[in-house]
């Protein structure tokens, strides 16, 4: 079984404080929502951004402004740029895979946001260039890098062997549940652009979760929802894995509000039963803004210990993860490979809207 990303808070400084000097240089292109969370982490890190790119020129400069770095009219100028020796990807989806084999091509790492692309045959191609270059591609899956979902990690073995886990994400909004399509916003929410919607932009955080603590399931029934936009605002699966773990994973958008122990928009709860205790990691928002919780019970009978309560920026976290392990020549999260074998999974997830019974899951790589 092919073996996940690691991460080793060993390597990695506080945040705050810079780093060695020789960091790369870092150019980014895209410059919408998430690439202000990536800057941020850069910032908080002490990592300098030298330079950036958007089709929208004045995102471009608001960016540039904001961390004092040099605006490229193109990527192909970015890249082209000596001083930049590593990428970060934050364009919307479906841009992804080209923006990903040119970095590549010109000889430098990659940090590229989620998902990998919009297909599996796509994201398998890339996983493998990536591979074959020699260089560090590290996917954005930045919940490895959260507080409280990485001490459920770092524990695992004090429950061992585990037993059961279940992964649930509810969120609040406004899915349009029956009767006619709606036009896309943004790109974010044109299902075709976006690779998919609620499955692929949330559930793909949670599959690379499942992956990280358990390996590579073998494989998956259960059922999805989709309202008349395409977006899967009902997901309901189990998971199989090879030493007869069985993991569930549960999805949902409703219109219900006030949820989980913030009060917020948003319940994201891992569990993990183990015969020697249970490990359970809550958040209260995609952003990581809202201090996460970490409980462990032990079998000693000493009652349920908190691990986590405050707040830790998981972007500042895999930021430095990347700068780190470009340094190490190695990458310290998400893979290129780890990135392909989500989107094989969502896209077989994807057939269980019409689909019964359980899917074997096989990976090429």
């Amino acid at each position: 079984m092919p073996a996940a990303g690691r991460h080793h808070r060993g390597h990695i400084v506080s945040a705050g404080q810079t780093l060695d000097p020789n960091v790369p240089g870092i150019g980014l292109t895209g410059c919408g929502i998430i690439s202000q969370c990536l800057l941020e982490g850069a910032e908080l890190a002490g990592i300098p951004i030298r330079a950036v790119c958007d089709v929208d020129r004045e995102k471009a400069a608001r960016a540039a402004q904001r961390v004092g770095a040099r605006v490229r009219e193109t990527y192909e100028e970015l890249l082209a740029d000596p001083d930049i020796q590593a990428v970060i990807i934050a364009l919307p989806n479906d841009a992804h895979y080209f923006a990903a084999l040119q970095a590549l091509d010109a000889g430098k790492h990659v940090f590229c946001e989620k998902p990998l692309t919009t297909s599996a045959a796509q994201s398998l191609e890339v996983a493998r260039r990536a591979e074959a270059s020699g260089l560090v591609f590290q996917m954005g899956y930045m919940k490895r890098f959260n507080p409280a979902f990485s001490a459920v990690k770092q524990r695992l073995h004090q429950i061992a062997p585990v037993t059961t886990a279940s992964f649930r994400l509810t969120v609040s909004g406004d899915p349009v549940l029956e009767g006619p399509g709606r036009e896309p916003s943004s790109w974010h929410a044109d299902i075709k652009r976006a690779g998919g919607g609620f499955l692929v932009h949330s559930g793909s955080h949670l599959l690379d979760l499942m992956m990280f603590y358990f390996g590579l399931p073998e494989a998956v029934w259960g059922s999805l929802r989709r309202d008349a936009s395409g977006n899967e605002y009902t997901n309901s699966f189990m998971f199989r894995f090879p030493d007869g773990l069985y993991v569930s994973l549960q999805m949902v958008q409703t219109r219900a509000r006030g949820l989980g122990y913030a009060g917020s928009t948003w319940e994201e709860i891992v569990e993990v039963n183990g015969v020697n205790g249970r490990l359970a990691a809550r958040g209260a928002d995609w952003m990581g803004k809202i201090p996460p919780r970490a409980t462990f019970h032990p079998a000693d009978g000493e009652g349920p210990r908190e691990l986590f309560t405050f707040w830790e920026s998981q972007w500042a976290e895999e930021m430095k993860a990347f700068v780190t392990g470009i340094a190490e020549g190695r990458c310290l999260g998400s893979t290129a490979a780890d990135g392909y074998r989500v989107d094989y999974v969502l896209e077989q997830l994807k057939r269980l809207e019409n689909e019964s019974g359980a899917l074997e899951l096989r990976y090429e790589l």
